[in-house]
């Protein structure tokens, strides 16, 4: 293995790995076989592995300060995303120096899939190693925590009503339960015949009021994928500028059961309801007049009213 340098300058060409032991899919043979390919190919890294939630987000900005450019997350989406905050809450560095890649090994990994990585080990990381660097929007959500403001990042998606239950029942399975492929597809309809609709209040920059109705689930997306391979917003490009909104208002829950293969191969806006919305944006404002949940990313946070927007090209990805 690799010492760690000293220089910052060296540091900033040495793959800072950050681990999340704790996340659905992870294997430690993923990691010892990364060894091995990272030291045959004669690349200075680091690693850390985090402890708790949050501790991406925290370790990050230290690494930062202390030289690192180059990150790459092994776990979830929700550790991508840490990792990912990490970023835009330092300010020791212009976002531009700093570059995030990722080894899947969550429950979703919904993340990865805009990416189409390689199920091949040695070829997703040839490709951390040598491919172009692009650039992609993070959605920012303003919530609130304790009756006090609180923001955060997200890469993929905001869910809330229906979709944020699921993400909370699966909270409550063991991380080998939720490795399971079928985890999300299961926890997806036991959650839609427990589900209440809530009264939710939608509205949007320019366009003005959008919908005021029971609303089973919303999902405003920065990219296609959530919940483990969902494609709620079809239309999302991470790279636009824009927000991809999908509301299903006031629908018959047998009608998401009837439909339920369309959320997953991206043709849920071709099933005709007159209360399925989708609009794009560059912010969106949630409100309800119950205290409700949100996910992002696969990780709950308090409470709304929720404002939503997008930051362009915030972050450089090598995948």
């Amino acid at each position: 293995m690799k010492l760690v340098f000293e220089s910052e300058n060296m540091k900033k060409d040495t793959l800072m790995f950050i681990i999340n032991p704790a996340s659905g899919g992870y294997k430690e043979s993923v990691w010892e076989e990364l060894v091995v390919l990272m030291d045959k190919n004669d690349k200075e890294f680091s690693y850390y592995k985090t402890k708790c939630i949050g501790d991406a987000t925290r370790k990050v900005q230290d690494f930062i300060k202390d030289g690192y450019r180059h990150f790459v997350g092994i776990g979830g989406d929700g550790t991508i995303s840490e990792i990912a905050n990490g970023f835009m809450m330092q300010n020791y560095v212009d976002y531009d120096e700093l570059t995030l890649s990722a080894i899947s090994s969550g429950t979703g990994n919904d993340w990865v899939r805009n990416y189409g990585q390689s199920s091949d080990l040695s070829v997703a990381l040839m490709n951390i190693l040598n491919a172009p660097v692009r650039t992609q929007d993070i959605g920012l959500i303003h919530y609130y925590e304790n009756g006090e403001h609180r923001r955060k990042y997200f890469l993929n998606a905001a869910g809330f009503g229906f979709d944020s239950q699921i993400i909370k029942s699966t909270k409550q399975m063991t991380a080998s339960q939720r490795g399971h492929k079928m985890t999300y597809l299961y926890t997806l309809l036991k959650c839609l015949l427990s589900s209440k609709k809530i009264n939710f209040k939608i509205t949007s920059e320019k366009v003005g009021f959008i919908i005021n109705e029971k609303t089973l689930s919303i999902s405003v997306g920065n990219g296609k994928y959530t919940g483990g391979g969902m494609i709620q917003t079809p239309d999302a490009d991470n790279s636009d500028g824009f927000l991809d909104t999908a509301v299903y208002g006031d629908i018959k829950k047998f009608f998401v059961i009837k439909n339920v293969n369309r959320l997953y191969d991206g043709t849920i806006k071709e099933a005709k309801n007159t209360h399925i919305y989708h609009f794009r944006s560059k912010e969106v404002n949630i409100e309800a007049p119950v205290q409700t949940i949100c996910e992002i990313d696969g990780e709950l946070i308090g409470t709304g009213p929720y404002n939503i927007e997008i930051i362009k090209g915030a972050l450089r990805v090598r995948m």
